[in-house]
């Protein structure tokens, strides 16, 4: 019996200790894999002032950091998943692959135009070489996709911790309410999640929303505010993607279609265009960059033909059965908010057929867009060409072509109304340590597309002509350099500038990595546009303003727990009212991972003087998963964040954040309904994955 006992308790000691060791190890992988997603979110939203959601992009990382990619059995559609890879590099690959399969080695990568060190290591934990094995075109039984398929469960909630001026009770809550002084709902936001997918070629998932300020159930609303919902199937035969529900539709360079935000001007300046991923399943939260129906796409032989179809409702004041704008933050706060949702009925009938030759890839894009409601903007000098009515018609043309090692690109695309879009340029990479790019634009005042989105200075591709020039070079091992000069001139009027004008934007990096864990990275970037400022007088000039933006970074771990990272920002503006002011940023990141304890902790700490709009911030910071995190500072203060990962089994991962801005000199923060009555404003995140 004694022995017995012994025997037990040195068996249920050896599984815990098994067991903690596989959790810390899949701790160690999943914290590695998360240092590297955090690089590449960085890196590529680096220049951004917007919150971009990378939804899909980290899915899909996460999703090949368990299942990589074997390079000699790969795809460009599954290649275009690893969104940090530019179409370029993506043929250039596929080239190397054509001519050299199957390869043997991950070092071989270095021999592939425009493969750089610091390419290939963000591309290592997603690939590897393996076997060439054809590709089945059939789906295995229900059984077996069930059983092989993983799921995922995730439930957030989010909150700021003081009270908005939008939640504070009132003598008539009901005249309050009336007279869009008080929000309809609680302060939480709140989502849930559900994720299915059978290795790549089953994607499923539900999505349920409710933002902070809407009513979940009440008198005004029941329910979550924002559902979505989607199914993608690919590779069963000829049949390339199937895709019902929410999905995003790519095509060409983004002048006809391409209903996502982008991120044309990031640190990588040779990396500057849209990928043309065409019909995707959409998993994202975004309420607005969208569309909701089916597409198909349809592979034989050198061809591919996508066809895609989409009705939703858009938000917006129908009163007098017309609408002056489209609301896209997708927030259903106040009883004006309620009395705009889902009032414009929006369909997209679209497709694209395109042809792969060796060197050449051509394709063609239309698209018919129609609206329940005419809208018709306010009027203004500066927005006199925007889309008005109920139809618009727009088609494109687009292309690639390898003469290595050149490779050509551009697309040109028309309205019904004759307004033409072009975009133009070429790459090239005579070595893998040196590439360049340049591109010039031309998008007609006229043309005003409300599904185009490209490389672009301004917010739309409209009234905009411009030339791009990009080089990178790795001339010294473990150190990158690049520079990219952008020139554009706007023919006509733009809000807040009183005249046709233009501008040009100058960036220059560098970028060390050494074999030891140290890695510095500085940044300087030149900018200078026009605007109207205001005088003593009732009238206004348009004059010059500039701002010189400086970063510069140091990360280094102490050891295999601990890490630290140092940033030092300058942003200086000269205008031609205040003259000159200066702002500055110091921050401290902190991160820990205990060597027996599966958690991962990243701190911050952040000092920040910003005495004009122009030398605002904007740093980008961890988060939980799926959040992403570009907070804008302005005034003076300071800010902090704790966020924290605790891997509780295989199954369940919790993850919290709480992070506080404290301002000088100021006794409220924010305006209108955001107003607190404090010099600081708290936010606290929760967030609980379920895998199984």
């Amino acid at each position: 019996m004694i022995i017995n006992r012994i025997v037990s308790i040195v068996w249920w000691a050896w599984c815990f200790f098994m067991f903690d060791v596989l959790v810390v190890q899949a701790q160690n992988k999943d914290n590695e894999t998360a240092e590297i997603i955090a690089r590449i979110y960085e890196d590529m939203s680096a220049n951004s002032e917007a919150d971009i959601d990378f939804s899909t992009l980290e899915e899909d990382l996460n999703y090949f950091a368990q299942n990589p990619v074997n390079l000699n059995n790969t795809t460009k559609e599954e290649l275009q998943k690893l969104q940090f890879l530019s179409d370029q590099q993506i043929e250039n690959l596929l080239y190397y692959l054509y001519r050299n399969k199957p390869i043997n080695s991950l070092y071989e990568l270095q021999l592939v135009d425009g493969f750089d060190e610091f390419t290939i290591r963000n591309l290592l934990p997603f690939v590897y070489v393996g076997k060439m094995t054809p590709l089945k075109s059939k789906l295995p039984s229900l059984a077996t996709i069930f059983s092989e398929g993983k799921h995922e469960f995730l439930w957030r909630t989010d909150r700021t911790l003081e009270q908005k001026e939008g939640y504070t009770s009132t003598d008539n809550d009901s005249l309050a309410l009336a007279t869009n002084k008080k929000y309809v709902g609680d302060p939480y936001y709140c989502s849930l999640r559900y994720i299915f997918r059978y290795r790549d070629r089953i994607d499923m998932g539900l999505i349920a929303e409710k933002d902070a300020g809407e009513q979940f159930w009440g008198s005004y609303h029941k329910g979550f505010d924002y559902y979505s919902a989607y199914l993608q199937l690919n590779d069963i035969g000829i049949l390339k993607s199937l895709v019902i529900g929410n999905f995003r539709a790519n095509f060409g360079q983004g002048l006809v279609i391409h209903p996502e935000l982008t991120y044309s001007k990031a640190n990588d300046v040779v990396n500057v265009l849209p990928q043309n991923a065409g019909i995707r399943k959409c998993s994202s939260t975004d309420e607005y960059n969208y569309m909701r129906g089916i597409g198909v796409t349809l592979k034989k032989g050198i061809s591919t033909f996508s066809l895609f179809y989409s009705y939703r409702f858009l938000d917006g004041d129908s009163t007098g059965n017309a609408i002056t704008t489209i609301k896209t933050d997708g927030l259903h706060q106040t009883m004006s908010d309620l009395a705009r949702k889902g009032t414009i009925g929006w369909q997209v009938i679209g497709g694209n057929m395109s042809w792969r030759f060796r060197n050449l890839h051509v394709g063609a894009t239309l698209t018919d867009m129609r609206l329940s409601i005419p809208l018709h903007p306010t009027i203004r000098l500066d927005n006199r060409f925007d889309f008005s009515g109920t139809h618009q018609l727009a088609g494109g043309v687009n292309y690639q072509f390898r003469l290595h090692p050149f490779n050509f690109f551009g697309e040109t695309a028309m309205t019904d109304q004759y307004a033409v879009a072009t975009i133009n340029g070429c790459s090239f990479s005579p070595i893998s340590i040196f590439q360049i790019v340049a591109l010039y634009r031309h998008y007609s005042p006229r043309y005003s597309v409300l599904l185009s989105n490209g490389f672009a200075e301004g917010s739309s591709i409209q009234n905009e002509d411009g030339y791009y020039f990009g080089v990178k070079a790795n001339p010294i091992k473990h150190w990158q350099f690049s520079f990219a000069a952008d020139t554009y001139s706007f023919p006509w009027l733009k809000y807040s500038v009183g005249r046709p004008s233009n501008g040009y934007d100058l960036l220059l990096t560098a970028h060390y990595v050494s074999s030891h864990a140290l890695e510095m990275f500085w940044k300087i970037r030149y900018k200078q546009k026009e605007k109207n400022f205001n005088t003593a007088t009732t009238t206004y000039f348009t004059g010059e303003y500039s701002t010189t933006n400086g970063y510069y970074s140091l990360a280094y771990k102490l050891d295999n727990h601990f890490a630290l990272k140092n940033i030092i920002a300058v942003n200086h503006g000269i205008d031609a009212i205040t003259k000159s002011h200066t702002g500055y940023l110091l921050a401290q990141d902190f991160s820990y991972t205990p060597s027996r304890v599966p958690l991962a902790i990243n701190m911050r700490y952040e000092f920040f003087d910003s005495p004009a709009y122009d030398t605002r911030f904007y740093v980008y910071e961890k988060d939980l998963l799926y959040v992403f995190a570009i907070p804008m500072l302005y005034g003076k203060g300071s800010r902090y964040f704790l966020n924290m990962r605790y891997t509780m089994n295989q199954h369940l991962t919790f993850w919290f954040k709480i992070a506080q801005t404290i301002y000088e000199e100021v006794n409220t923060v924010g305006t209108g309904l955001e107003t607190i009555h404090h010099n600081h404003k708290t936010d606290a995140r929760a967030m609980l994955r379920w895998k199984f």
